[in-house]
C-alpha cells in the first residue's frame, strides 16, 4: 500500500509541474499517414503497404526516432561497429540503434543486449518521444513508467492511442504518436517540435501538410529517357500526373517529376509551351524570367537558366519549347525541333508587332492573339496569314524551327450526357483541357463542373481525341455561363443621343460598386435594376440580361437551394448579400441560414443546361 501511495504521489508531483494546458493534434487517419509519411518516419513497404496493425520492433522504432530527429540525414543504414552483443554491425538497424541509444532516447538491457526483435511497448515509446522534447530522467521521480505515462497523457501525446503501458505498439499507433509529437512544445516552451524540425504548424496548431509536402519534395527532374528507376533511383508506388492519380506506365518522356523517395511517391507534370523566344530579363547572360509566345515565365532551375542564356544556344527570336513545373515556372528549355508542341484555341485579335530575329535584327510580323484551351492567351507571329483566319476563328498553332504556322479549324460537334468521366461514349483524358467561350472571353472549366449537363448541338465548338481515343481538348460555346460577371444593378440611366445611346449602370459585383456602360445596344436588361448577368469587355457591357428568381425557397445547403418545385446548384463563386434599408452588405455563404434570413436566389439557367444560382439576397428575419 505504501508503494502505491508513493507512486501516486510521484505522479501527482510530476503533473503539478506540467503545462496548464496542452492541445491535442486533430488530424484524421489519412492526414496522420500523409504527414508522418512525408517526414519519412513511418512509410510503406516496397508495395506501398503500411501494415498498420503490425507490431513495431525495438529496431524499427529506433529508425523511426532517428527519422523524426535532426539526425535523420546523418545516419546511414550500414554500421561499422556492433552497438550490442545481439546487434552485429551488419544488422540493418545497427546505426539507428546506436544513434538512438547514444542520444539517450532508448536503452539496452543490463545483460548487454538490445533485443531488437522485441516489440516496443507504449511506455518505451512514450519515454523516447518525451526525451525528443527535451525531458530527462531528472524530470521524473518514482518507479518507471508511472511518471512518464502521466506526462505522456498530459501533453496529449496519447491522443488517438488506446494502449496500456506494457502493450506492444502497432505501426498505426506509432504513426499517431509521432503525429501528436509534432504539435507539442519543447520542454523549454520555445517552440513546437514541428518548428524544431524546421517546418510549420497551420493556424489550428496542427502540422501544415501542404507546406511540409513542398519542403520535403525533391525535384524537379525531367524524365527524358530510360525507366523511372534510372531517373529517380527508386520505383514509385504512388504516382500523380497533372493532379490526378496515375500509374508508373502513364509517365511520359519529358514529364517534369517531383518525388519523395521516403514515401515512394511521384508527382508528374506535362505542361509544355512552344513559341517564339521573345525576351530575357534582366539579360540574356543570366535570365530570371523570359517571354515566350507573349507570356512571361519565371525560370525556376539552374539548368533552365543555362539553357536559356547565351551559353545555352537558344537565341532570341528562335522557336523553343519550355517545360513548366508545378508552380508554372520553367524547369527546362529545348529547341522546337527537339520537342515540338502545338495548341488549339480561338483568335481574339489580329495585329502587327515588332520582334527580334535570332541574329539580333528586328522585323514586323502579323500577330494573332489566341485564347488556348489551357486558358492561357498566347501571341503567335506569322509571316503569312490565311484570309479565312480572323477574330473569332478557331485555329491550331504549330511551331517549328522555321517559325509558327496557323491553320484554320472547322467546327465539329459533340453531344451527350456529361459525367466526370466523359461525354456520351467518350472518356476524358486525365489532362483534358476544356475551355468555355462567350464572344472573345473564355474560362477554363473542369469535368466536375460539366457533370450532369447534356451537351446539345451548338454547345461544342470543337473537340479532339488523343491516341487512346479520349477527349484531350474540348472547346465549348457558352455552355456554362461561367464567362460572365454576375451582380446587382443598383442604378441604370439611359443616355439618348441623336444617333446613338448608351446605358450607364452602377453595378455591385463581388461586393464592389462598379460603373459600367453599354456599347450602344439596348439589352434585355434595359434600364432595369436588380440581379443580372453581364458579359464585359474592359469597362463596356456587351451583353446584359436579368437573372431569374427562385421563389418560395424551402431548403438550403452548402451546395443547393430548393423551392417547392425546383432544385438548383449554387455556383461556387456566387455572391451573397444581406440587404437592410436598401444597403447591400456582402457576407460569407456559410453565414446564410433560412432560420435567420428570408432568402431570394437568382439563377441564369437550369442545372441541366449548365446554369447555376449566381446571386443570393438575404433579408433578416424580424
Amino acid at each position: 500500500m505504501k508503494r502505491l501511495i508513493s507512486l501516486a504521489l510521484s505522479a501527482t508531483l510530476v503533473l503539478s509541474a506540467l503545462p496548464l494546458s496542452a492541445r491535442a493534434a486533430t488530424g484524421d487517419q489519412t492526414t496522420v499517414q500523409q504527414v508522418v509519411g512525408a517526414l519519412g518516419i513511418v512509410t510503406g513497404d516496397a508495395s506501398g503497404n503500411l501494415r498498420l496493425t503490425a507490431p513495431v520492433t525495438r529496431a524499427e522504432f529506433a529508425k523511426m526516432l532517428v527519422s523524426a530527429s535532426s539526425y535523420k540525414d546523418t545516419v546511414s543504414a550500414a554500421g561499422n561497429a556492433s552497438p550490442f552483443k545481439d546487434v552485429p554491425y551488419t544488422h540493418w538497424a545497427s546505426s539507428y540503434i546506436k544513434t538512438a541509444v547514444n542520444q539517450g532516447w532508448l536503452t539496452g538491457y543490463l545483460d548487454g543486449s538490445y533485443r531488437p526483435e522485441n516489440p516496443v511497448t507504449t511506455a518505451e515509446a512514450a519515454t523516447a518521444v518525451l526525451k525528443l522534447l527535451g525531458y530527462t530522467a531528472t524530470d521524473f521521480s518514482g518507479s518507471y513508467p508511472y511518471a512518464q505515462m502521466a506526462l505522456y497523457r498530459s501533453l496529449k501525446l496519447s491522443e488517438g492511442i488506446s494502449a496500456g503501458s506494457t502493450t506492444a505498439m502497432t505501426r498505426q499507433n506509432c504513426m499517431r504518436l509521432f503525429y501528436n509529437l509534432l504539435s507539442v512544445d519543447l520542454k523549454d516552451g520555445s517552440k513546437s517540435y514541428m518548428e524544431q524540425l524546421g517546418y510549420k504548424l497551420d493556424t489550428n496548431g496542427d502540422p501544415d501538410y501542404n507546406a511540409l509536402l513542398q519542403s520535403t519534395m525533391d525535384g524537379p527532374v525531367v524524365f527524358t529517357s530510360g525507366n523511372v528507376y534510372g531517373t529517380l533511383g527508386f520505383t514509385p508506388t504512388t504516382v500523380y500526373r497533372n493532379g490526378a492519380t496515375a500509374t508508373v506506365a502513364a509517365l511520359q518522356r519529358y514529364d517534369v517529376l517531383y518525388y519523395s523517395a521516403a514515401r515512394g511517391t511521384v508527382w508528374a507534370y506535362s505542361r509544355r509551351i512552344t513559341g517564339t523566344y521573345e525576351a530575357a530579363t534582366p539579360n540574356k547572360e543570366s535570365p530570371t524570367s523570359v517571354k515566350v509566345a507573349g507570356v512571361t515565365y519565371t525560370v525556376d532551375t539552374p539548368s533552365a537558366i543555362t539553357q536559356l542564356s547565351t551559353e545555352g544556344g537558344l537565341a532570341i527570336g528562335s522557336s523553343i519549347t519550355i517545360l513548366l513545373g508545378k508552380d508554372g515556372g520553367i524547369v527546362a528549355a529545348y529547341p522546337a525541333s527537339t520537342l515540338t508542341t502545338d495548341f488549339v484555341g480561338l483568335v481574339t485579335a489580329v495585329n502587327k508587332s515588332s520582334y527580334t530575329n535570332a541574329d539580333g535584327s528586328t522585323y514586323t510580323a502579323k500577330t494573332l492573339t489566341v485564347l488556348a484551351a489551357d486558358g492561357q492567351t498566347y501571341t503567335v507571329p506569322v509571316t503569312t496569314l490565311d484570309s479565312t483566319i480572323t477574330t473569332g476563328t478557331l485555329v491550331r498553332a504549330t511551331y517549328t524551327n522555321a517559325g509558327a504556322s496557323v491553320k484554320y479549324l472547322s467546327k465539329n460537334s459533340l453531344t451527350g450526357k456529361v459525367t466526370t468521366a466523359g461525354v456520351g461514349n467518350y472518356r476524358f483524358a486525365d489532362d483534358v483541357n476544356i475551355l468555355d467561350i462567350a464572344d472573345e472571353t473564355g474560362v477554363r472549366v473542369y469535368p466536375s463542373r460539366l457533370a450532369g449537363m447534356t451537351l446539345q448541338n451548338g454547345d461544342v465548338y470543337y473537340y479532339e481525341l488523343d491516341t487512346e481515343g479520349k477527349i484531350a481538348t474540348l472547346l465549348l460555346g457558352d455552355a456554362t455561363g461561367d464567362c460572365y460577371s454576375y451582380g446587382i444593378a443598383t442604378q441604370a440611366t439611359l443616355n439618348q443621343g441623336e444617333t446613338n445611346y448608351t446605358v450607364n449602370y452602377s453595378f455591385l459585383i463581388d461586393g464592389k460598386t462598379t460603373a459600367l456602360t453599354t456599347n450602344g445596344t439596348m439589352f434585355t436588361l434595359g434600364t432595369s435594376t436588380g440581379p443580372a448577368k453581364l458579359l464585359l469587355s474592359g469597362g463596356t457591357v456587351t451583353r446584359a440580361t436579368k437573372l431569374t428568381e427562385l421563389k418560395n425557397v424551402v431548403a438550403l445547403t452548402d451546395q443547393t437551394i430548393k423551392s417547392a418545385d425546383e432544385t438548383h446548384t449554387i455556383w461556387d463563386r456566387a455572391a451573397v448579400y444581406v440587404v437592410r434599408d436598401g444597403i447591400y452588405t456582402q457576407i460569407e455563404r456559410s453565414s446564410l441560414s433560412l432560420s435567420a434570413y428570408h432568402v431570394r436566389a437568382y439563377y441564369d439557367d437550369t442545372d441541366a443546361n449548365g446554369g447555376r444560382v449566381r446571386v443570393l439576397i438575404a433579408t433578416p428575419v424580424t
